[in-house]
């Protein structure tokens, strides 16, 4: 089975007090607001993009993120829904691109091009346990 080109998925997520840009202070000297982070924003638009992909990656093996280019275009209150749909594009290579738009109930808060691979997971785990042996 492979992607068609245009196929679409979508994932609704409530926003929480866990996904605020507030809760990624690392330093007494940020001052992040209470709205919907940006990192947060770009794992959800990555989850709709994996969604897509569930039907074509076989047991042993996972989709992982390659590439994010994505522009967080209005904040986010807690409390609201945003709806990230992922629309794939084509192949380029080996990688899977695909093009996604997130809404809340104001209207768009976020577009981004995304890139995933897919690779088997002891593959991937065998490369990150030798970066530890270096």
């Amino acid at each position: 089975m492979e992607l068609e080109i245009g196929e679409k998925n979508y994932i609704e997520y409530k926003v929480l007090a866990k996904d605020l840009a507030k809760n990624l202070e690392i330093s007494i000297e940020d001052n992040f607001p209470e709205v919907f982070s940006t990192a947060r924003l770009v794992a959800l638009m990555e989850c709709s993009a994996a969604k897509l992909m569930i039907p074509i990656v076989k047991n042993g093996e996972l989709s992982v993120g390659v590439e994010v280019n994505m522009k967080h275009l209005a904040p986010t209150l807690e409390g609201d829904i945003v709806k990230s749909e992922a629309t794939f594009m084509g192949m380029e290579g080996k990688l899977y691109k695909f093009s996604i738009e997130a809404f809340d109930t104001g209207g768009k808060v976020g577009e981004c091009i995304h890139t995933r691979a897919i690779v088997t997971e002891d593959r991937l785990m065998s490369g990150a346990n030798k970066r530890l042996a270096k």
